[in-house]
């Protein structure tokens, strides 16, 4: 017989809400690579990349490989940045200095897919985020702009370290 003909509540939730999705490690927001081992379950590069990069009892950083990375990254953006400041700036160099900075966006936006693959973040939301970056990056090697180039740069780079911005959550939230 079913409940509601034997007088009892009907359940409020399905099966497959019943079942818990994966969490990030960091913090505790969902949607993260299915099939990844608990431990190793991020949201993005991040978290990952915070979680990787540990603190010693006086709060200093270890020189580890997710350090470099991460300064790898900085150093790239920082160039970019900067070649295309000079471009704008500067009226004689803008074929040299556009081009050194497309380079320097292409070597960042290589960096951060590969560290995002690595960690396993793998989403159709990335996906779709790595597709709008490639087209705006598709846009500024085609009309040779180094303003387009570091556009996408820049928002791939915010999308990539989201994770790094918001708050830890405590443990107890974490699967």
């Amino acid at each position: 017989m079913p409940p509601s003909s034997r007088g009892e509540t009907p359940p409020t939730h399905s099966v497959a809400e019943s079942v818990t999705r994966p969490r990030c490690r960091r913090c505790a927001s969902s949607g993260v690579a299915p099939g990844a081992a608990p431990r190793d379950i991020f949201c993005c590069s991040g978290c990952a990349l915070s979680v990787r990069v540990p603190r010693d009892a006086e709060g200093n950083f270890p020189a580890n490989a997710a350090l470099g990375v991460a300064l790898a990254v900085a150093l790239l953006f920082f160039n970019q940045l900067l070649l295309a400041s000079l471009v704008w700036l500067t009226p004689g160099s803008s074929s040299r200095g556009t081009t050194a900075s497309l380079a320097c966006g292409a070597l960042l936006l290589l960096c951060l897919a590969g560290t995002q693959w690595r960690v396993g973040v793998r989403r159709s939301t990335e996906c779709i985020v790595i597709g709008a970056v490639g087209l705006v990056w598709t846009l500024a090697v085609a009309r040779f702009s180094e303003s387009l180039g570091l556009l996408a740069t820049s928002m791939y780079l915010l999308w990539a370290i989201r994770g790094w911005i918001r708050p830890p959550r405590p443990p107890e939230h974490v699967l």
